[in-house]
């Protein structure tokens, strides 16, 4: 089954600006396993991570308008299809995104706009490991790509509950 989830990655904002873009508020109950509809951790590097259980939460439109003045990444992942995707957008313009759908081909990889070259470096090593493992290999290594430009930026991964820099601690969100 796995994820079928979206977040969202910002850069430039405090806690208390973020909520209120997102017309939120914040609790103090931890959701541990991520399984609220929405939760929030603030991670040492400034960046702050909304976790949604909800696919279709993240769209461009969202995104445009959570970035003005600010850098928001935004990622789609649905592990029963293996699709994943970020997309980064600075001041309400997109700068680039990156996506994977299996169902179009083991090799398929979306781009649009610049992509920085340590992600265009992932995106060549992930292809290469998935040209070895030959077509009818059952792992799906440019899934990874999206995820890891994803990871690159903020170094928040969406399936991974320890990092070098520590946990993140995701607190529930509530709608206002």
């Amino acid at each position: 089954m796995g994820f079928d989830i979206s977040w969202i990655g910002f850069n430039g904002l405090d806690r208390t600006e973020c909520l209120h873009r997102l017309r939120m508020t914040a609790t103090d109950e931890v959701d541990e396993a991520q399984e609220e509809p929405f939760s929030l951790a603030e991670l040492p590097n400034k960046w702050i991570i909304l976790f949604a259980n909800d696919f279709e939460y993240v769209s461009d439109k969202r995104l445009a308008a959570l970035s003005a003045e600010a850098t928001v990444i935004g990622c789609h992942i649905h592990e029963g299809v293996m699709f994943s995707d970020a997309t980064l957008f600075n001041a309400g313009r997109k700068v680039w995104s990156i996506s994977h759908l299996a169902g179009d081909g083991p090799l398929n990889l979306q781009t649009s706009g610049e992509l920085p070259a340590e992600i265009l470096a992932i995106r060549d090593r992930l292809l290469a490991k998935q040209k070895a493992a030959g077509a009818s290999s059952d792992v799906d290594h440019v899934f990874d790509i999206p995820v890891e430009a994803a990871q690159l930026v903020t170094s928040y991964r969406y399936d991974q509950w320890k990092f070098d820099w520590g946990e993140p601690v995701f607190h529930v969100l509530k709608a206002k």
